[in-house]
């Protein structure tokens, strides 16, 4: 097997002959990584042996391959899964997709995560994928905020652990809270970007707040999470309390 890293990278194709638990040697200009029954027990590249130079071939954005089946190793640098290794050098490479709050995950084979070695914030997010939840519902749920759920769930699904399907901005749940110093009404910079690059450009929001619908100003806050934040003085004069429950979305 050879060809190039236009279609599918060095990650996807190791995972593809890990799956299939082959034995060889997965060759690329100045390196290589040897697999026994879909496990890396050996990788170089350049002056580089073992993790490091496993790390330097997954980073590969371009260049040819070959996979020799068969050919094996003269001697160890590798031990332990090769999901293992790709989780851990999808951290380091920080290589996170352009994910919406609206967008729908979902734990596609809980049986992989058994013998990976999770971090505190992997693990917690797992545990609410069994049926298919929104980024912004997860966010919600494991109380960890946006950019560490889009951080972590695009690691995971470079990993095959998790599916995306992307879904239509819509209208949100938030919970009003109160925030020191702002003119105008503030919700999370992911939701307003989303609900923006669908709707296009808005500079208010229609908040329905039990029989009444307000409209009032927007602006973005980073990692507001499930909040609808104003002032005091907003929350006197729309006549709202801190812990009310509000539907919200873009006034077009």
């Amino acid at each position: 097997m050879d060809g190039t890293f236009e279609l599918l990278g060095p990650i996807e194709l190791l995972q593809l002959l890990s799956q299939a638990r082959q034995t060889g040697a997965f060759k690329v200009p100045g390196g290589e990584v040897y697999l026994e029954q879909g496990q890396p027990v050996h990788a170089q590249y350049k002056n580089q042996v073992g993790r490091d130079g496993l790390f330097q071939i997954l980073s590969l954005k371009e260049g040819k391959f070959r996979f020799l089946v068969g050919e094996r190793a003269r001697q160890s640098s590798l031990q332990g899964s090769l999901d293992n290794y790709l989780l851990e050098a999808i951290r380091f490479m920080d290589m996170r997709l352009d994910l919406s709050p609206f967008d729908q995950v979902r734990l596609t084979d809980a049986s992989r995560t058994t013998h990976l070695t999770l971090s505190p914030d992997e693990f917690e997010l797992l545990q609410h994928m069994s049926k298919p939840i929104s980024l912004f519902d997860l966010a919600s749920a494991s109380g960890l905020s946006s950019d560490v759920v889009n951080l972590n769930v695009s690691r995971l699904a470079r990993l095959g652990l998790v599916q995306i399907t992307t879904r239509t901005p819509h209208t949100v749940r938030l919970v009003v809270a109160r925030l020191e110093g702002s003119a105008v009404a503030r919700i999370d910079t992911q939701l307003l970007r989303a609900w923006r690059s669908h709707f296009g450009p808005f500079t208010q929001v229609e908040v329905r707040a039990e029989n009444r619908i307000l409209q009032m100003p927007v602006e973005a806050k980073s990692n507001a999470g499930p909040q609808l934040l104003l002032s005091s003085d907003a929350l006197f004069f729309h006549n709202l309390r801190v812990g009310q429950e509000v539907m919200v979305w873009p006034s077009l």
